[in-house]
Order: C-alpha cells, then sequence, then structure tokens
C-alpha cells in the first residue's frame, strides 16, 4: 500500500500549481468521510470474491419467491431480512451459512435461477462494480435443484452474456465445489463427477473462467481434490481455493498454492502466523482475497483494522479486497474498501491502485482486463 505523503500546514505554492487531481489524491487523507466514500462509490470497482446465494437479498428473495411459486417464511422484505440477515448469534460457521437452507430454495427452476442471477448483478452494477467474479455452486449434482447440472451452466451463462451486454458489470463465473459435500462420495464416482464439471464449464469459456474449492474446511482435506485441480489446470481454469480462513492453518495455504496451482487464497488469513508461507506467497505474488467484513462476523480478526494486512505488505503479497456475501454481510464493495481506507489510513490513491491489482490478478482475458484498466483513474 502506499501511503500518502506528510503534508505540511502550509501547503507550498508549487504544490498548489500541481493539477487538481494530483492535489486531491495527496490531500486525501484529510478529506472528510462523506467525500472519500463519494470518491470509493463512483470508482469503477473489482470483486475477485463474491458469492452468488451470499449475494440474495431480502428483497431479491421476495420477489423471486413471489414470482416463482417458491415457498419463504415470509413474503415482507423486512421480516424475511430478520429470520435471514441477524447478526446476532452467529457463534459458528454452521450459524453464518444457515441463510442459506431458504436462499436454495430460490434456485428451484432454470427461469427462476436466471432470475436471481440477473438481480445478482444488477446490485453490483448499482455500486459501480466494473467486473466481477460471482462464485457459484454445481446445482444439479447437490440435489437441490430439479433440472442437470448441464441445464444449470447453460441457463447461467445465457443470463451472463445478457447482463455482459447490457449492465455497466462485466460479470464471469467461478465454480465452487464445497468440499463438504463432495466428500461424502465415494473417491471413484466423485472423480468422474467432477472431470464433467471441468469438461462441462470449459463449453462456456465467456462465462467460466474458474475454480474454486470451498465450505467446511474441517470436513476434508484440500488433498482430496488434487485431481480435480489439476484437471482445472490443464484446460487452462484459473484456481482460488478457500483457505487458513476458518479451521485450517498456513500448512493448507501452502498446499493450495504449491501442489494445486492456485494463484488466489479465498481470505488465507492463517498464513499471516507463518513465516515460511508468507516467504512463499510474496516470492509466487499469490494474491489473497480478503473479505474484512465477513471475516469479523466469523470472528476469525475481531474487526476491519484487526486483518493482517501490514504483514502482507511486509512480505510483498498482494492482497484484493472482496466483499464475500455482500447480502449476508450487510455490506457492498464500496463499504468494503471505505472500512479499510478508514482502519488503515488508506488514500484514495492506495484505494485505486488495489482496484488496479485485482484487475491483474483477476482470471479475465487480457482485452477484458485492458479494458478495465481504461476505466481507471491514472
Amino acid at each position: 500500500m502506499v501511503h500518502g505523503r506528510e503534508l505540511e500546514h502550509g501547503v507550498p505554492d508549487v504544490l498548489m500549481s500541481q493539477s487538481a487531481t494530483r492535489r486531491q489524491d495527496q490531500l486525501s487523507l484529510f478529506e472528510s468521510d462523506a467525500a472519500l466514500m463519494a470518491r470509493i462509490r463512483a470508482l469503477p470497482k473489482v470483486d475477485l470474491h463474491r458469492h452468488l446465494t451470499g449475494s440474495l437479498s431480502a428483497d431479491m428473495a421476495v420477489k423471486l419467491g413471489a414470482a416463482h411459486n417458491i415457498e419463504l417464511p415470509s413474503y415482507i422484505a423486512s421480516e424475511l431480512h430478520q429470520v435471514l440477515f441477524s447478526h446476532s448469534g452467529i457463534e459458528t460457521h454452521a450459524d453464518y451459512f444457515s441463510p442459506w437452507q431458504i436462499l436454495n430454495k430460490l434456485y428451484k427452476t432454470p427461469a427462476s435461477t436466471q432470475d436471481l442471477v440477473w438481480q445478482v448483478i444488477e446490485a453490483a452494477s448499482a455500486d459501480n462494480v466494473a467486473y466481477m467474479e460471482l462464485r457459484l455452486g454445481p446445482r444439479g449434482f447437490l440435489g437441490d435443484a430439479d433440472y442437470s447440472f448441464e441445464e444449470f451452466t447453460q441457463c447461467v451463462a445465457q443470463v451472463v452474456s445478457r447482463a455482459n451486454a447490457t449492465l455497466t458489470t462485466q460479470t464471469r463465473c467461478v465454480l465452487g465445489i464445497p468440499r463438504h459435500v463432495f466428500i461424502k462420495v465415494p473417491e471413484t464416482t466423485r472423480k468422474k463427477m467432477l472431470a464433467k464439471i471441468i469438461y462441462t464449464i470449459r463449453e462456456y469459456p465467456e462465462c467460466f473462467v474458474g475454480v474454486d474449492l470451498n465450505g467446511d474446511e474441517l470436513a476434508a482435506p484440500s488433498s482430496a481434490f488434487s485431481s480435480f485441480f489439476h484437471l482445472a489446470r490443464d484446460a487452462g481454469l484459473g484456481i482460488t481455493v478457500h483457505a487458513g480462513e476458518i479451521g485450517s492453518d498456513a500448512a493448507d495455504v501452502a498446499y493450495a498454492v504449491e501442489a494445486l496451482s492456485a494463484t488466489r487464497i479465498g481470505h488465507g488469513l492463517a498464513a499471516a502466523l507463518d513465516t515460511r508461507t508468507l516467504t512463499m506467497l510474496g516470492e509466487r505474488k499469490a494474491t489473497m482475497e480478503l473479505c474484512p467484513t465477513s471475516n469479523v462476523l466469523l470472528g476469525v480478526v475481531d474487526s476491519v483494522s484487526g486483518m493482517p494486512i501490514r504483514r502482507l505488505q511486509q512480505f510483498g503479497v498482494p492482497y484484493a479486497i472482496c466483499t464475500d456475501n455482500p447480502a449476508r454481510c450487510q455490506t457492498s464493495l464500496s463499504e468494503e474498501l471505505f472500512k479499510v481506507a478508514k482502519a488503515f489510513s488508506c488514500t484514495f490513491d492506495d484505494i485505486c491502485q488495489m482496484v488496479r491489482l485485482s484487475v491483474q490478478v483477476s482470471f479475465a482475458d487480457d482485452a477484458a482486463k485492458s479494458r478495465l484498466r481504461q476505466l481507471l483513474p491514472n
């Protein structure tokens, strides 16, 4: 992170003669919270770690439930919000993910799935997110949808294509494998299923650009999915792995990078406790996908200022600020960046540099990255 220059109380005439944009960046440590938030909201942003289900608000759920005849505890958005998203009583990983039991009902049909994907992309667009990698699970294999995985991928690819042609947010998808679900499948069958997933999503290269391993880190070791990631790498897909968040340690982060070819790590906070892992991450420029509010809710850190950002900087480990589950966390990418700016005394130029880094390490192709860079301030 590049910090703002120390300024004297009297601003020299030579500084006053520089461009207004440069002067604003230098003085941004002293601007009001309102001004800083306004600039962040107006900034085209990049979110590399946003889960589809965790992006569904109560308002979206009510609209989808009514439109597609899906049973919900309430069709009053304010009431459903209290059921789904109360932050009180979150003590375990299971507590955090309890809303998924209700939200997963919204994937009832390809039509309802397309509607919810569209609404989630619309919400990102409203926050001026220029590029988003949306994580979603393999419906059809998990038994919570009455249609096949092939139908699921096709309907997602169709709505993403339509959204990319219509909305300001460019969206790509990362297929996430919940380890606690697939570890229950016999190994031979599991390998066949995971291979089929790779071959299926490769039919939609404009939509699916990467794969992820998520879910309960204590339920299964990452090594149980090594063949899946080797296939993904050979297929040219980007690789990111949830590791070092809850229950696993720095060794799991190192394994994901060294053995599974991950170039990014979801969360990865445990790595900050191990010098060897940090050194390796810095040398390989493996990026940490940091999700501040989510980690606070889960008790991984006490506050946003408790995020190990300074430690990552010390070892040259890249990081990207992301939302994880914005509806569950009641946040947005603008708010996450603002919180980090306030907690670590970042200038607006620091925030811009974070976004530039997110562009660089995204799974987008070179042409898309070039277009994104052109949107950012020089």
